[in-house]
């Protein structure tokens, strides 16, 4: 009996250390993960207004990309990396959520590329578009080309430089 009173203490701590622990392991889960408020569409790029839904792209350079647009500002972003160009077997999964996503006025015109058979499509008009790295605050850096509500293109590179650069919308995306 005589020890009780130092038992209870050290349960009550015990506790309350299980306790911050826990909220340690939800915190970076949650960093990685969108839980954005619905606001009824995706993003609007130009006049079409993406849909909250997944997209899934076609594969390009041995990876796809997955956008499951939570709100017009937020999106769960998952790519997979393949061992070959064709996209086969199993990939490896990376995923985090985009964040403050902001489409501007400034137009990009490039052609598409088509990856089937290798071959540059008709020049297209998509907006500069910019997103936030909940994990880690990085920018991504894109231009998008939305021919429908249902498919877009993309190209993202991680700074403007390397966007600039490139010479073709290079990712279609179609929902899923």
């Amino acid at each position: 009996m005589k020890y009780m009173k130092y038992i209870i203490p050290i349960i009550m701590l015990s506790l309350v250390l299980l306790s911050c622990a826990k909220k340690d392991e939800e915190t970076t889960t949650d960093v990685y993960t969108c839980t954005g408020t619905s606001s009824g569409s995706g993003p609007t790029i130009g006049s079409v207004a993406l849909e909250e839904a997944t997209y899934l792209s076609t594969c390009f350079g041995g990876s796809k990309v997955k956008m499951e647009f939570k709100n017009n500002s937020s999106a769960q972003y998952t790519s997979y990396a393949y061992g070959d160009s064709s996209c086969s077997g199993t990939p490896s999964e990376s995923s985090f959520c985009l964040e403050s996503i902001t489409v501007s006025s400034t137009t990009v015109t490039k052609p598409v590329y088509y990856v089937d058979n290798s071959s540059l499509g008709d020049n297209v008009t998509g907006y500069a578009t910019t997103g936030t790295g909940k994990h880690n605050s990085s920018t991504l850096y894109m231009s998008i080309y939305a021919e429908s509500t249902s498919v877009f293109w993309l190209e993202q590179a991680s700074d403007q430089a390397t966007l600039d650069s490139n010479t073709a919308y290079t990712y279609k995306f179609t929902k899923q």
